[in-house]
């Protein structure tokens, strides 16, 4: 008996899955016509109470407006003074329940959710994403666990491609320190590899010519067709400070050679505009500034233009599963069954803090920072450098700030702000004291010898908790 079924199809993507391919996709709208709308399942960002802010330092209400945003958030705030938002974020309350809406969802059917569902609803957090950093091609964009994941696939990438006898990588001193073990493994693969790391003091790092300068003096060494890549950090992590991207972009592109922007600070943190940027590659964070649920990060990589574009590297995950082989969307959706929820939940994400409006966010965290780093030095008496805060360039402010730490006796440990005396353990000691003592979440770094904290301010945040650390710290009459 013959079946009354129309033409039978095989697998449109790869593996088993029953759906279309990524790049079907990306160009249709209506390529699964049968896909539940996530809006009948996930909590609505409109009905979310909205962010206050205080409208200056005078505002008797500003305590008690804050505290009203700290609801909004996850972390133990009522226990903890938690100045460190910059080391692992902290999520939201909605993006939490949204996330945990899609996990319920998921593991309803989970074989009609994995084999028909989710690769459809992963293009549409792809596409909301890349509105958000303003790139004209979605598929330019590949969701990550996190951005080590996407600086370990563009340095692997790149330098397994290189055609290049003893190529070269330049990065500054100041890169992540998970980059340099990247590097340091690839050295160990690749015969002939040589690191170049550029050293950039903490006081070049503020100038932005010093920091083009050194860049041109690392490139100036080498032939441009041996340099493989260039590694720069947007904020470095360390230290908090802001690089000038664009121009080390416009440089590199000068010099025929491609660069790898570490963004991991990057969103909602700054108002960032990629193809503005216009790296060639660009890894980003978003559990860090943008508070959504952790296991969602992104790399954009510059198919259409910049130097990648001309050499052509194809860039791939370090986990090979199913999609491998089938192109750079595929490759980096699939790398075996993990919890997609973090993906899936940005859209919402995104939703909800258009609704908080980020640029008004922005700016009170921006100002919070700058603020706050008076009420330190004024507290501590450091009126040299209470003087420099003041005039801290505004391109340069964001939500992260090294606080220098006065000459006196801190918790046992003597600091010298004319010296470079000090050591990583005399700052894990004050860091450590202050986390048991006075419960207060802030690092304190060890930088060229003198100590500092990085300070970081989001909109839970409020001067208050500042003076409790100026207060901690406080150096002898």
């Amino acid at each position: 008996m013959s079946s009354s079924a129309g033409e039978r199809k095989g697998y449109e993507a790869f593996g088993s899955f029953h759906t279309p391919p990524p790049a079907a996709l990306f160009t249709s709208d209506n390529a699964m016509p049968d896909l539940p709308d996530p809006s009948t399942f996930l909590p609505d960002a409109q009905l979310e109470d909205r962010l206050l802010f205080p409208k200056g330092k005078s505002d008797v209400d500003a305590l008690a407006v804050i505290q009203s945003n700290q609801k909004h958030f996850t972390i133990d705030l009522t226990r903890w003074t938690y100045l460190n938002h910059g080391a692992f974020g902290g999520p939201t309350r909605f993006g939490m329940r949204v996330a945990n809406a899609w996990r319920e969802f998921a593991e309803q059917q989970p074989l009609l959710f994995n084999d028909r569902f989710l690769f459809p609803y992963v293009v549409q957090s792809i596409k909301a994403l890349a509105k958000e950093l303003r790139l004209k091609d979605a598929e330019e964009l590949v969701l990550l666990p996190n951005a080590t994941a996407g600086l370990h696939a563009v340095l692997s990438s790149v330098l397994q491609q290189t055609t290049a006898e003893d190529p070269v990588v330049v990065c500054f001193s100041t890169r992540y320190g998970a980059v340099r073990k990247m590097l340091q493994d690839a050295e160990n693969q690749l015969m002939g590899l040589h690191v170049h790391e550029e050293p950039l003091t903490l006081e070049e790092s503020y100038d932005d010519d010093a920091v083009l300068r050194r860049l041109e003096t690392a490139l100036a060494q080498y032939d441009k067709t041996k340099i493989a890549l260039v590694v720069v950090d947007h904020i470095t992590s360390n230290t908090g400070v802001v690089l000038p991207v664009e121009r080390i972009v416009q440089t590199c592109r000068a010099h025929d050679v491609p660069v790898l922007v570490d963004g991991a600070h990057g969103l909602f943190n700054l108002d960032l505009d990629l193809s503005t940027i216009n790296a060639d590659y660009y890894v980003g964070n978003c559990h860090k500034w943008f508070a959504s649920p952790k296991g969602a990060a992104f790399l954009h990589v510059n198919k259409h233009h910049g130097v990648a574009a001309t050499r052509k590297a194809e860039i791939a995950p370090r986990v090979i599963s199913h999609g491998f082989f089938d192109g750079y969307q595929s490759a980096f959706m699939w790398q075996g069954l993990q919890d997609y929820s973090p993906w899936l939940a940005l859209p919402k994400c995104i939703e909800y803090w258009h609704h908080q409006d980020i640029s008004r966010c922005r700016s009170y965290m921006h100002l919070l920072i700058q603020e706050a780093t008076e009420l330190l030095y004024m507290s501590w008496r450091m009126a040299d450098a209470l003087e420099q805060a003041k005039t801290f360039p505004a391109h340069k402010r964001h939500a992260m700030r090294l606080v220098r730490l006065p000459s006196t006796t801190i918790f046992g440990v003597p600091t010298n702000c004319t010296t470079q005396a000090n050591t990583s353990a005399d700052a894990k000691h004050i860091q450590d004291t202050l986390h048991h003592v006075h419960r207060i979440e802030v690092p304190v770094k060890c930088i060229e010898g003198q100590l500092y904290a990085r300070i970081s301010g989001h909109v839970y945040n409020h001067l208050g908790q500042y003076e409790r650390l100026a207060q901690a710290i406080q150096p002898a009459q």
